[in-house]
């Protein structure tokens, strides 16, 4: 492959103008469409979306997808190739991996996922050979899907910020013997931009970045078909808490990306510290650390869930044996569980209330464990205000892409960036 240096996401080239981006985003939400149709839909007019379908069939993006009899002339209909751009997605947060192959209709083609051991038994993965596992990995992937590899236009990896997802190291992690050194076996922290470069180096695609919440909203976005029209947020809770916002279609993440930080919105103003320089943060509060902390200190909820102090476990594995005893009557782990989502909740109506809101998407393994605990508290919290209030039905749902959702908003805003270039 020829090799592509890419700059990284904050100094990306400007897009073309607006046009093509609405086109895109009109065609993918409604499968086949006319010229006259499109102009309806963006608001753009005829000439521009001639212009601009021209050239997008001139790049093979689009194709005809036939014709439709309108009682006069017969429209020819128009629809994105399914084939004809793809990107690859690279879920990074969780601790398992999760790659998928996305076509720019927002179809998976492929997927494949992998449990990652250390690298030669290393507390520390060097990030050339992280780099090197997942290019092999996506190598399979695109093999698998049996596509043309010259439809790839790069890859999208979703990262779970400094300390989170497969690279997390907790103190629960640590070697007994030597609590300052990481046990053998744990992934240890590998720098984001550094990992970028080395598998844009390795693969020769070009590779950007994103954090967990906000691929995990786009991927919503794209998957679920959600409207342009309405607002929403995909909250995730996976190693922490975090928020994705789309408005208008676009996702909303600040002037250096840091937007969504949900897990760092202060619920408490007196509170303890936390390890952002805050104190009071809905992480440190209610997070999946304070949620196993508070099991791990109460025999009745340890006993429940079944875990042991000396165990060396995942923090979502142990979070996921919390919920799991919360759903099935433990009733430590269920007041645990319920105090956590208090704080959820009272922090999930700040963001609908700051963001105008119509759509609360719940996602990420934390969420999934324990989808009607906490599902359950924000409805009460937001429903309370919002239809009396403020007049709007914010509706509250669990994701039902969950498991790829990250993945595939990754590779989609990889597609987005490239296609609208």
């Amino acid at each position: 492959m020829t090799s592509v240096e890419d700059p990284p996401r904050s100094v990306r080239r400007p897009r073309r103008d607006g046009a093509r981006e609405r086109l895109l985003d009109a065609l993918r939400a409604a499968g086949q469409v006319s010229r006259v149709e499109l102009a309806a839909l963006t608001g753009l007019t005829e000439a521009s979306v001639s212009t601009t379908v021209k050239r997008l069939l001139s790049e093979g993006v689009v194709v005809e997808a036939g014709r439709t009899r309108t009682g006069g002339k017969p429209r020819t209909l128009l629809q994105l190739d399914p084939g004809g751009r793809t990107a690859v997605g690279i879920d990074l947060a969780t601790t398992t991996v999760t790659y998928v192959l996305t076509s720019q209709t927002g179809g998976v083609l492929a997927r494949l996922t992998r449990r990652f051991a250390p690298v030669d038994g290393s507390a520390e993965p060097a990030t050339d050979d992280l780099a090197a596992r997942l290019a092999s990995d996506v190598d399979q992937l695109l093999t698998k899907s049996g596509q043309d590899r010259g439809t790839c236009l790069g890859i999208g990896l979703v990262w779970g910020g400094p300390g989170g997802g497969l690279l997390r190291r907790t103190g629960r992690e640590s070697d007994p013997a030597d609590p300052a050194r990481p046990a053998a076996g744990a992934v240890g922290a590998v720098d984001g931009e550094r990992l970028r470069r080395s598998l844009q180096r390795v693969t020769g695609w070009p590779v950007l970045v994103e954090n967990d919440a906000t691929a995990a909203a786009v991927g919503e976005y794209w998957v679920a078909r959600v409207e342009n029209s309405r607002s929403f947020a995909a909250l995730y809770l996976g190693a922490g808490l975090g928020a994705g916002i789309v408005i208008d279609g676009a996702a909303h993440r600040g002037s250096r990306g840091h937007a969504g930080e949900f897990g760092h919105v202060c619920v408490v103003v007196d509170g303890p510290p936390c390890p952002c320089g805050g104190s009071g943060c809905l992480e440190v509060m209610a997070g999946p650390e304070t949620v196993v902390a508070r099991a791990l200190a109460d025999p009745d909820a340890r006993r429940e869930a079944g875990l042991e102090r000396v165990a060396r476990r995942a923090l979502l594995t142990d979070f996921s044996a919390v919920a799991r005893a919360a759903r099935t009557g433990g009733q430590a782990c269920r007041a645990i569980l319920d105090d956590s989502a208090r704080y959820v909740a009272a922090a999930a109506e700040t963001l609908v209330n700051l963001f105008d809101l119509d759509l609360l998407v719940l996602t990420g393994p934390g969420f999934a464990a324990a989808p009607a605990i906490y599902g359950s508290a924000i409805t009460a919290r937001i429903g309370a205000s919002s239809s009396r209030v403020w007049g709007r039905p914010v509706t509250v749902t669990v994701s039902t892409a969950a498991a790829t959702g990250p993945a595939v908003g990754a590779a989609a805003l990889l597609l987005q960036d490239r296609l609208t270039r």
